[in-house]
């Protein structure tokens, strides 16, 4: 696991600057505290921090071809990187170390950029060809891994980070207003942009070359699913069971790769309990489990349930990491490490967790994925109800759901069941939004609320592919939650949490094979009579005790409602007053001021909107006014 990142001339005569290169290194030390290494040539700088978890002895980065030309950085793992190797050896090439990450040079050797599509795991990585002066970089197909670039001056910056790009100080910090689109619409940014105009993220499942000055990308992946009326009619549900968990076994054993110790993230819940059960069936006991206590009770779920460390079955060193109300003064390390003011209820507890953790362990697995690819989340419920009424005229949906709050039926479903619609994004931010801390219209500045209602969208967020609407309603659902929500605020919150303290998180539910098998299987297995993961608890019945099994679902989140209505450390609330809510620019400092006084006494529940709308605040200071984190 590493950070990396480089400049690209668009003359390739040229020889980038060291210093810059040193300076954009140097930001990403605590993605690899273990080492560093450059490669500066005439065209090309490349950099890399490495935290070094295979081949500790001989893997450092970059790693070159065995006659020079070909240079590659990479960060993340490839989990099939043993039968690549054994394959490329028979084909006369010469290996150097025994890294991971070799294994690209040789297949693009052997492939060119195609070879990317060879690889299982979890990465992003660089690759110089200095005969054809050619730039690849690549990024795994679900977007585990990091990369962003940016062009200015006729030079191509990349890195893990944009503030690995930043450090360069050639790239403008201007704020990209679409990207304020995006994030008064989800919750999140999505698709390439970043909430720097300047500065793109490299799509999942994508490559993007760099030849000459000109810079090209193209989609290597893609999800799909079965026509509704496809799939495999005759396999039963405890054949599809097997499936699953054979895959998933399959996928948590090649996760344990590694020449350092491995433990993992343990939560109540079915997910997590399932990689950490499966891997005590593979891993040296006992294996170490780091799981979350909050000092709010109603939200402590390991106090309240209990977790798999409890069952004498499974051969667990379990440690209990503690986090309360004050880990709020960390939301200025939390912005700075997330570059984003989204999935700030993920990450503050997540950076707890991580540090606790890196006191022994570079190397956890955790149980991310299994809610995007089997209908964990509650808006898979409430858009399965809701596409029941789409064909129906506005005014009888209207009438439906005024029934239902008469006789006492509330929820989501009866808010949004007028505006139901067919899956695309606006209906997609209207499930998904209010749950991530989306803030109200009422809240953003005039100004702001001005432009975004006159100015539609330069472009839509991301297209539909090919066959889109002959899929089942809840595998349309799913490809939006794994496209979009997935990269842009799950693995992008664990990522940035377990790399600021210099460990690395697995995700063997993310393996591409077990996440094109869940593609697979039909909706009702997905979610059956209003249980969520339906067909992975039936995979799981003879692996989990019975009582996690049958556990619902509860969020992983920081307690923020309650921490929010303790007085905040003295920079937080100057962010939340009137002067320097209008210096931003993003909100009006009115109805922010209204809407902290009502949650703090009480009367309303804005915890995950103040939080959002703090992220804003200091990631404005921080990275559009460059102002110091501390």
């Amino acid at each position: 696991m590493c950070g990396i990142c480089g400049i690209a001339p668009a003359d390739s005569s040229a020889l980038p600057s060291a210093a810059v290169l040193q300076d954009m290194t140097a930001s990403l030390h605590h993605r690899g505290p273990d080492g560093q290494g450059v490669h500066l040539a005439p065209g090309i700088g490349l950099g890399v921090r490495r935290l070094a978890i295979i081949d500790l002895e001989t893997g450092d980065q970059p790693i070159a071809s065995e006659d020079g030309p070909v240079t590659v950085v990479g960060n993340g793992e490839i989990y099939n990187h043993a039968p690549l190797r054994t394959a490329l050896l028979a084909r006369g090439h010469r290996f150097r170390s025994r890294s991971d990450i070799e294994v690209i040079v040789h297949l693009y050797e052997e492939h060119g950029p195609a070879g990317v599509e060879r690889l299982r795991g979890m990465f992003a990585f660089a690759l110089w060809d200095g005969r054809r002066r050619r730039l690849l970089l690549a990024r795994d197909r679900l977007g585990i891994k990091p990369l962003y670039y940016a062009v200015a001056q006729g030079t191509l910056y990349f890195g893990s980070e944009q503030k690995a790009i930043l450090a360069a100080g050639t790239v403008d910090r201007d704020v990209d207003p679409e990207a304020l689109r995006d994030l008064a619409s989800f919750g999140f940014v999505t698709g390439e942009r970043t909430l720097l105009a300047r500065v793109r993220q490299l799509l999942p499942g994508h490559c993007l070359l760099w030849e000459a000055g000109r810079l090209t990308t193209h989609a290597y992946w893609d999800l799909t699913f079965p026509a509704r009326d496809g799939g495999e009619p005759r396999v039963t549900a405890a054949a599809w069971a097997e499936r699953l968990r054979n895959r998933l076994e399959e996928s948590v054993h090649l996760h344990l790769a590694s020449d350092v110790p491995v433990g993992a993230w343990l939560s109540p819940g079915i997910d997590s309990s399932a990689v950490t059960a499966l891997m005590s069936r593979h891993a040296p006991a006992p294996v170490s489990t780091y799981s979350l206590t909050f000092d709010d009770q109603p939200t402590d779920e390991v106090r309240a349930l209990g977790t798999l460390d409890g069952h004498p079955a499974y051969a667990l060193a379990p440690h209990h990491v503690a986090c309360g109300p004050a880990e709020v003064a960390r939301l200025p390390e939390a912005v700075w490490h997330a570059e984003s003011p989204a999935a700030l209820i993920l990450m503050l507890p997540r950076l707890a967790l991580a540090r606790s953790t890196a006191r022994e362990l570079k190397v956890v697995l955790t149980g991310e994925g299994s809610d995007e690819l089997l209908g964990g989340y509650p808006w898979f419920r409430i858009d399965r109800t809701a596409q029941r009424f789409v064909g129906w005229p506005r005014v009888a949906r209207r009438l439906v759901a005024a029934a239902g709050r008469r006789v006492g039926r509330r929820g989501r479903v009866l808010q949004l069941l007028p505006s139901a619609r067919r899956m695309e994004p606006g209906w997609y931010a209207e499930l998904v939004g209010p749950a991530l801390g989306r803030p109200p219209a009422a809240l953003w500045s005039r100004d702001l609320r001005q432009w975004l209602g006159r100015r539609p969208p330069d472009d839509p967020p991301w297209r539909d592919p090919a066959g889109f609407a002959s899929w089942h309603p809840a595998h349309q659902l799913h490809y939006y939650d794994t496209k979009v929500f997935l990269p842009n605020y799950v693995v992008h919150a664990l990522d940035r949490a377990s790399m600021a303290a210099s460990v690395e998180a697995r995700v063997p539910f993310l393996d591409h094979e077990v996440v094109e098998l869940c593609a697979t299987i039909p909706p009702d297995l997905v979610l059956r009579r209003g249980e969520e993961k339906h067909v992975l608890r039936r995979s799981m019945a003879d692996v989990l005790p019975a009582e996690i099994v049958a556990r619902p679902k509860r969020p992983f989140v920081a307690p923020v409602e309650a921490w929010l209505r303790r007085p905040l450390p003295e920079r937080l609330e100057h962010l939340l007053e009137r002067p320097a809510l209008r210096a931003a620019g993003y909100f009006d400092p009115d109805a922010v001021q209204q809407a902290l006084g009502r949650h703090r006494a009480g009367l309303e529940r804005r915890g995950r909107v103040l939080l959002t709308i703090l992220g804003l605040q200091l990631w404005h200071e921080l990275f559009a006014r460059a102002s110091p984190i501390g």
